[in-house]
């Protein structure tokens, strides 16, 4: 073929490829400028270049300490409308969109209808819980996505092209109610609140990229998905966990109590095994706990110096063990004789005549029971439980200046940082503080007229338990990203007694537990540990009526590996620490020991000595 006639078909071909582009290229643009969803692409086309697209990472997971699954995400949608699109069909939209989500019509249409005239898009929600779905604002799910999704290819539909299923990550919560104080949630913004999601928040969101419409930063072409945020392994122990609660809500049916703790800690590197608390919290159902309101965001590093009060809105949602204070009784007896012990004033064979009642600063001291007990050593005045003596030790023998000396060492009155949001500090009066009185000195020393939180009691006892050491308390074990895995140390928090007062106090509670108490043996195992029945505070005085029963106990006390700490609140079949909460600590320690894997003390000798 000449070899003229060969490129003149050529040109020609192009030609007419060219032709028929520009023709389709003119179809397309007659569709949008006149077509069925012309409307949709002129609002589009309005959008301001600088608007701020704002493009998130998925957020970090969270697992306990073996790899239980605790936070994870989870796609769901939210239907979004085109306001400028519907052009009067209000009413159809909101017919339709009421079926969809089986809502009042009313509902959606003023949602649609009183929204401003700058805004360009409305995301439908709910106006009421749906506490089955445990959704808040209430997503559109799946199987809505794929009836909405019907709607859109039928052709006799109504015009829904301004109606579009925008996907969302979801924060959901795999195990419920386990551990949700602990966790805390997010919400379906993807900000964290209370526990470890409040508190390590910027973390687990990870670093989101910003840009304005229509000018996309060189890291957003070149990462335009950017890294997930942290994974969090916890301290926490899903079995022990699991204990810990199924054994504080049988309690609390038993006893009708109101409310209650437990928490274990290993004293020897402070990792909380598990913290419960009773109500429960489910992440899973935040909604109906905040009443339609979004929480106040935890407070920043700065202010949790501050003594800032709990709304009883925030109480509901935030861990009791960091943000409940209360008057710990008894168990502060604990704190009191290790600080005389260490300073020498005291020894364990010391002998003090117990006359029923001793007077401090004017202010008249009793025994629980009202008797005079007579001759009793110091670990028969533990033994007992018997105010008159601690009291005289604390104002005749300690006095001022050495007893609070201690309790500051032991960390009284100051956040024991614990990695979770909302930590609150207690109350600690002292000779400084203008409102302290010299009653004071007797009262504080069985725990009356100061305040502690769960946490910073177990913090502080824990010193004895871990050898004269205090560690500080923590949640997470591991963090996990791309960067590789970091694990916290061990934080020593001082030794506010030496390792030598810290035995004999330990054998000292170890010999007098067996008599205050036969619930605080268990088979095989030596334990430590001191009852606690608290009067709770009333504008006049002291309830006569209520208590908060409490227990704090360690062991192995060869080589203590837990601390636990139990509190009821206001039971009602006993007021005594000794009858409502050493029974549950003993019920919980013999799964405990199993759990754990620790031999029976015997055992573990014979182990020692190569038998």
């Amino acid at each position: 073929m000449n070899p003229e006639r060969v490129v003149r078909l050529r040109i020609y071909h192009l030609l007419s490829l060219a032709a028929a582009v520009c023709v389709g290229l003119m179809i397309q643009l007659a569709r949008v400028q006149f077509g069925p969803y012309a409307p949709v692409f002129e609002a589009r086309s309005h959008y301001p270049l600088g608007q701020v697209v704002e493009v998130s990472p998925a957020r970090g997971l969270i697992y306990d300490r073996d790899g239980v699954l605790l936070a994870a995400n989870a796609p769901r949608y939210y239907l979004e409308i085109e306001l400028r699109q519907l052009d009067g069909n209000e009413r159809v939209i909101a017919s339709v969109v009421s079926q969809l989500l089986d809502v009042p019509i009313e509902d959606v249409f003023g949602q649609l209808t009183e929204r401003g005239k700058s805004e360009r898009m409305v995301r439908i929600r709910l106006t009421r819980p749906d506490e089955a779905a445990g959704r808040w604002p209430i997503l559109v799910d799946q199987i809505i996505a794929d009836v909405l999704n019907g709607f859109l290819a039928d052709p006799d539909a109504p015009d829904l092209s301004g109606m579009a299923l925008v996907p969302a990550p979801m924060r959901i919560y795999p195990s419920g109610t386990l551990a949700g104080h602990v966790l805390g949630f997010a919400n379906q913004e993807g900000r964290g609140y209370f526990g470890v999601e409040g508190y390590y928040d910027a973390w687990l969101a990870g670093r989101s990229i910003t840009y304005e419409r229509g000018v996309i930063p060189p890291e957003a072409s070149l990462e335009p998905n950017p890294p997930a945020g942290v994974n969090l392994v916890l301290t926490i122990d899903a079995d022990v966990q699991q204990l810990v609660e199924t054994g504080i809500r049988e309690w609390i049916d038993d006893t009708g109590a109101d409310s209650g703790q437990i928490i274990i800690m290993d004293p020897r590197n402070g990792e909380i095994l598990a913290m419960a608390a009773w109500p429960q919290l489910d992440p899973n159902h935040y909604g109906p706990w905040l009443e339609d309101e979004e929480p106040e965001p935890p407070p920043d590093e700065a202010q949790e110096t501050e003594r800032v009060p709990v709304s009883q809105q925030d109480a509901r949602v935030i861990s009791p063990a960091v943000s409940a204070q209360y008057e710990p009784g008894s168990t502060f007896k604990v704190l009191v004789m290790a600080a005389a012990l260490d300073a020498g004033v005291v020894t364990p064979d010391q002998v003090f005549v117990d006359t029923g009642q001793i007077e401090v600063g004017g202010h008249v001291i009793r025994n629980w029971d009202g008797d005079a007990w007579g001759p009793q050593t110091m670990v028969g005045c533990l033994q007992h439980s018997l105010n008159v003596c601690l009291a005289y030790v604390s104002s005749q023998e300690l006095g001022a200046g050495l007893l609070y000396d201690y309790l500051e060492r032991f960390g009284i009155g100051r956040l024991t940082g614990i990695d979770l949001a909302g930590e609150i500090v207690g109350s600690l009066r002292t000779p400084n503080d203008p409102t302290w009185t010299e009653s004071d000195l007797g009262t504080n020393a069985f725990g009356q007229g100061v305040s502690v939180t769960p946490i910073q009691l177990i913090t502080a006892v824990g010193a004895v338990a871990n050898g004269g050491v205090m560690v500080q308390p923590h949640i997470v074990r591991q963090v996990v990203g791309s960067q590789g895995v970091y694990s916290p140390g061990t934080t020593v928090l001082g030794r506010p007694i030496s390792a030598e007062t810290a035995a004999t106090l330990t054998q000292m509670l170890a010999q007098s537990l067996s008599a205050e108490t036969r619930f605080g043996n268990i088979a095989g195992y030596a334990m430590a540990g001191k009852t606690g029945t608290a009067q709770i505070p009333s504008e006049m005085g002291y309830d006569p009526t209520w208590t908060v029963a409490s227990f704090i106990g360690w062991g192995p006390v060869s080589d203590p590996r837990f601390i636990v700490l139990v509190r009821l609140d206001r039971p009602e079949t006993s007021p005594w620490g000794s009858v409502v909460a050493a029974p549950l600590f003993h019920d919980v320690v013999e799964r405990l020991v199993l759990i754990l894997e620790i031999p029976p003390d015997a055992l573990r000798a014979q182990m020692a000595a190569g038998g």
